[in-house]
């Protein structure tokens, strides 16, 4: 048998669906090569470019012989695997049907071959030489191709599912020219072998990166989502509906899909909530959408107001205007001016909204229109939440699937909820991290270092992470230390795709991103309101920096953090 580093893989990639098919292509070196072969599985590196920047570069497998030299292999899984020359793209089509763009195989192996060749001759322990080198590409699901798929990609360099079964010690060889080395190419040898040890074996590391397990649980999550959309069918001849559920089942995106659903079939259709951060972004998702009008509650108000010519009274306190004048002038507005009237309405987040709310809301319905509500369950938080809107003769259903968080952060958000029980159907997902930092700006350094370890060590996209505070003046602090580095930052309300967010928790309410590093500063931590939303903001990782005492009651009732 082949020697093999590692010599045992780990159940971290034994377990991974996404290595299948490097855990297939593993074993079947191992069956078929002697030991005179070593064969380096997962090799990474760091180097620089022509402009002096950092890069990585992983070499799937590299198969070593002292007499006949090195091969690199990049293997990619899949049922299918495409290119399309009109956008330069490769894609493999999964098992499932969904289809993923993947970096061009041949280019991979080609440049790990390069990479491998230009260490080795850098490498003190062995006396440059050239020796034959080669690269190919195994595709252990697909067929073999037909023939040549351009110049530099001749179907001598690939193994597809069949020849990786019944034929791979021959298509091994041929790429090795095993007993017909070149004449001018000289044996690796065992200096060779031993110097290829040291460059990749010594010290050589197999990390599940967060950023893969980030990506998988996507994956997972975008098949569970759609199912809740049943309740869209079971609601559909009840005029006015109440939907509850806890965080994570979904009340955002059915929202989203009823109101989606209703301007489709010609309904003049609202959709509106509390939060303006969430309403911003509803308004970003669904611009554009005919008969369909997306606005946070306020600012509803304000406008149809002004539409109508009744705006609120002036000279009157800001708690006032927003608690009540500006619903009470919606109100006058619709009274005024029944043709602003709405067919279907769509609340959002409605455990925010106050009784005087409810019935403007309900003067802006037509007569006949569909009402829906969606509420959030917990009554450990939103206890006498959503009393008055029973007075609009609402019909109460449940959402009891958690299909936006792992398992794990559904635990860790549930001790903070008390209502229906609430299944979590996604992946068990990565622990909680909790770091442990007793003051403000301890916490602060705490949260900064673990957001660059994500981007820069574990590979999660600046647009996948938000970090979540008590209060703006945590959240100045925070922005103030990171301004010194190269990740982008932005807020809930602006919500850059591609940048971290960095904002309050309040603030956040209503969305998510699938990494959040919860910063816990000061008393208001103390609301099972905030940890509830703050934990339940996570897809997929959380990260809680606080104090011990704060982790204590935060974490009550889970294993030992």
């Amino acid at each position: 048998m082949a020697v093999l580093w590692p010599r045992k893989l780990p159940r971290s990639v034994l377990d991974d669906p996404r290595r299948r098919a490097e855990v297939r292509v593993y074993d079947r070196l191992a069956d078929v090569l002697d030991d005179s072969f070593h064969v380096f599985y997962s090799s990474p590196w760091l180097g620089t470019d022509s402009l002096g920047n950092e890069r990585d570069g992983e070499c799937d497998f590299l198969i070593a012989h002292p007499i006949d030299g090195i091969l690199a292999i990049e293997v990619k899984g899949g049922k299918e695997i495409s290119f399309d020359p009109r956008d330069g793209q490769w894609r493999s089509t999964d098992h499932g049907g969904f289809v993923h763009k993947i970096k061009d195989p041949v280019a991979q192996a080609r440049s790990a071959k390069h990479e491998i060749l230009k260490r080795l001759n850098e490498s003190a322990r062995w006396p440059k030489r050239f020796i034959h080198s080669a690269h190919g590409v195994i595709f252990p699901g697909t067929g073999s191709p037909p023939g040549n798929l351009g110049a530099d990609r001749p179907a001598s360099i690939f193994c597809c599912s069949r020849q990786l079964q019944h034929g791979l010690r021959g298509w091994l060889d041929d790429r090795l020219k095993a007993g017909k080395r070149p004449d001018n190419c000289e044996a690796l040898g065992h200096d060779g072998i031993a110097a290829l040890e040291r460059l990749l074996a010594h010290p050589f590391t197999l990390s599940f990166r967060i950023g893969a397990a980030l990506a998988e649980a996507d994956t997972e999550f975008r098949v569970l989502e759609p199912s809740q959309y049943h309740i869209l069918d079971v609601i559909a001849d009840i005029p006015r509906a109440l939907i509850r559920g806890g965080a994570g089942t979904g009340k955002t995106v059915v929202a989203i899909e009823e109101a989606i659903r209703s301007a489709a079939a010609g309904r003049k259709t609202l959709l509106t909530c509390h939060s303006r951060p969430l309403a911003t972004n509803l308004e970003r998702k669904l611009k554009g959408v005919e008969n369909l009008t997306v606005a946070g509650f306020h600012a509803l108000c304000g406008r149809i107001s002004h539409q109508a010519g009744v705006p609120p009274p002036s000279n009157i306190s800001e708690r006032e205007l927003y608690e009540t004048a500006l619903p009470h002038a919606l109100y006058r507005a619709v009274e005024v001016q029944p043709a602003l009237r709405w067919d279907t309405i769509v609340v959002d987040e409605g455990q925010d909204f106050s009784a005087d709310w409810w019935i403007a809301i309900d003067a802006c319905l037509t007569h006949g229109g569909h009402l829906r509500v969606f509420m959030d369950s917990n009554q450990r938080v939103y206890e006498s939440a959503g009393v008055s809107v029973h007075d609009l003769s609402v019909i109460p259903v449940r959402l009891s699937r958690n299909l936006r968080n792992t398992k794990n952060i559904h635990n860790a958000a549930s001790v903070h909820y008390s209502g229906p029980e609430i299944i979590a159907d996604g992946p068990d997902g990565l622990d909680v991290s909790w770091i442990a930092a007793e003051n403000a700006d301890q916490k602060i350094e705490a949260a900064y270092r673990e957001l660059r370890r994500l981007v820069f060590k574990e590979e999660v996209a600046p647009g996948d992470i938000a970090v979540l505070v008590n209060g703006p003046a945590a959240r100045t602090s925070f922005v103030e230390r990171s301004s010194g580095t190269s990740i982008p930052l932005t807020d809930a309300e602006t919500m850059a795709l591609e940048d971290v967010v960095v904002d309050t928790v309040r603030r956040f309410k209503g969305l998510e991103r699938p990494a959040i590093i919860l910063i816990a500063t000061g008393d208001d931590m103390d609301h099972r309101e905030l940890a509830y939303v703050a934990f339940s903001r996570a897809r997929a990782y959380l990260c809680i920096v606080s104090s011990r005492g704060e982790a204590k009651w935060l974490s009550e009732g889970l294993p030992d953090t």
